[in-house]
């Protein structure tokens, strides 16, 4: 698709109406004193309503470790409150729906990966695991995160991880594309052992860095964008997993996601992606932020988009085409890009970096980034490439583009494709159309119903009917009629 500016500042300012730092009930039912008596009381009654999966692989080792839990993390009520919610929402009426609609988008997102039948089939290294549970922050202040399922582990001894989405965003699925980097993403690099480090020495190597680390004073400007793209690793490959799992559209939805992001944050009515990365100033260390600075974004997935093996080169074009209009449109005379902050690559390993570095250098530096992260075969993966196993193709851009063409006359999409498919269809449908925001939400939601209920960590059981005692001809009968005709 084309972008075009007037539809791209229309979707933004319908985004600007979200308070995507906000917060949004019901606030943590533990309440500002947590006590044990209490979290027990939570956990305990709702565990009994997630399947067998997930309450004996995370609920019964929470309960039987939840005094470890709050002596530990008791006073960061945000990470109490993710982990124990992602039990204890299930028995709240409020947000219900959703959330059963956000599981359906991680096990879907997750198991694109990870799964056993696709693995088997790519002759892969099988990894089986179980997807991440999920909840709702009360306050959007953190944005979206996981807490993997290693820390998880640590913490109460149950390998299951927690995604967290703020509350604010979950009438919005359109936001739930950056599901794809962070379950898609981080949850399935790190189920891959010695994957990340890998990938880091690779790009290191690939940019010219140096092997080892003498004095960062006498690095030059290139080995430090090489450093750099080491560091910004874990969150480059997150990237471009969402772009195996939902497709190209994933730069198009980070562009106006991260816009409206950065327009709240500083109180302004512009779309605009960051060129500058710094440290968070109450962090000791100031380390730089761990994410590429936001418009080099644009460059690692356009990277990854020309090293898709099943995609047409003409789509391959266009998409390409755009990431370069969105780096105009949010970043406009933009020479530079600035870094500030420590980077920290191993113990003992701290290169400080304050400096300016050439635009051009840095986009072509996430290029081959991106393009390496998307080709390169990995040792981890038994000499594969992660498209081996998952990549956005020819049917998956012709699914999607069914689906926007569905949602833009207001038609059903229930079982049109799958989640991701899905995702990337009405990322398409509401970027050609704004207007159309609200009513093609809705026909999302319809479509990750269904999803719900047909999941396999998910799905109620049915029964397997041996005899239709009526049935329907009519495939265009309307459910009302449909409703009719089976009582007559």
């Amino acid at each position: 698709m084309a972008i075009d500016s007037g539809k791209f500042q229309a979707l933004f300012q319908k985004l600007m109406k979200v308070n995507l730092f906000g917060a949004a009930p019901p606030p943590p039912p533990f309440g500002t004193q947590p006590t044990l008596a209490k979290l027990q009381k939570l956990v305990t009654s709702s565990s009994q309503l997630l399947p067998a999966t997930f309450r004996d692989g995370y609920a019964v080792p929470l309960e039987q470790n939840l005094s470890q839990v709050l002596a530990q993390i008791g006073q960061d009520l945000t990470t109490l409150e993710a982990i124990t919610g992602a039990v204890y929402q299930h028995a709240q009426k409020t947000g219900l729906p959703q959330l059963h609609r956000f599981l359906a988008v991680i096990s879907d997102l997750y198991r694109s990966f990870l799964s056993k039948k696709r693995r088997v089939a790519a002759n892969f290294p099988i990894v089986e695991t179980v997807p991440p549970l999920a909840m709702f922050q009360n306050k959007g202040d953190n944005g979206p995160y996981t807490i993997p399922s290693d820390d998880i582990e640590t913490l109460i001894k149950a390998a299951i991880g927690v995604v967290s989405l703020p509350a604010v965003y979950r009438d919005h699925p359109l936001l739930w594309t950056s599901l794809a980097h962070e379950t898609g993403g981080h949850d399935v690099i790190h189920a891959d052992t010695d994957l990340m480090p890998e990938m880091r020495a690779g790009v290191r190597k690939l940019l010219g860095g140096p092997a080892t680390i003498g004095s960062p004073g006498k690095l030059s400007q290139k080995q430090i964008i090489a450093l750099l793209w080491d560091y910004w690793m874990d969150e480059a490959a997150a990237d471009i997993y969402g772009v195996m799992n939902v497709g190209p559209i994933f730069g198009h939805n980070l562009a106006v996601f991260f816009s409206v992001l950065n327009a709240e944050a500083s109180h302004t009515n512009t779309p605009s992606l960051r060129t500058q990365s710094g440290f968070d100033p109450n962090d000791p260390e100031q380390s730089l932020d761990p994410h590429p600075t936001d418009l080099l974004r644009l460059s690692l997935i356009q990277g990854a988009v020309q090293g898709l093996t099943g995609l047409s080169k003409d789509a391959i074009k266009n998409y390409s085409a755009d990431y370069d209009a969105l780096a105009n449109l949010c970043a406009p005379n933009t020479t530079e890009i600035e870094i500030a902050g420590n980077v920290l690559l191993a113990p003992g390993q701290r290169v400080p970096v304050q400096a300016s570095f050439p635009l051009a250098d840095m986009q072509q530096a996430a290029f081959q980034a991106g393009q390496f992260i998307a080709t390169a075969k990995f040792q981890a993966l038994s000499n594969h490439s992660i498209q081996d196993i998952e990549t956005w193709d020819d049917l998956d851009e012709q699914t999607a583009q069914s689906i926007a063409t569905t949602l833009a006359s207001s038609g059903s999409v229930v079982g049109h494709g799958d989640d991701a498919q899905l995702l990337a269809g009405s990322n398409l449908a509401i970027l050609a159309d704004p207007a159309i925001y609200d009513a093609a939400s809705q026909l999302l939601n319809a479509a990750l119903d269904q999803s719900f209920a047909d999941d396999p960590f998910w799905a109620k059981p049915h029964a397997d009917r041996a005899f239709y005692r009526t049935y329907g001809m009519n495939l265009h009968l309307s459910p009302a009629k449909r409703a009719r005709h089976a009582k007559a």
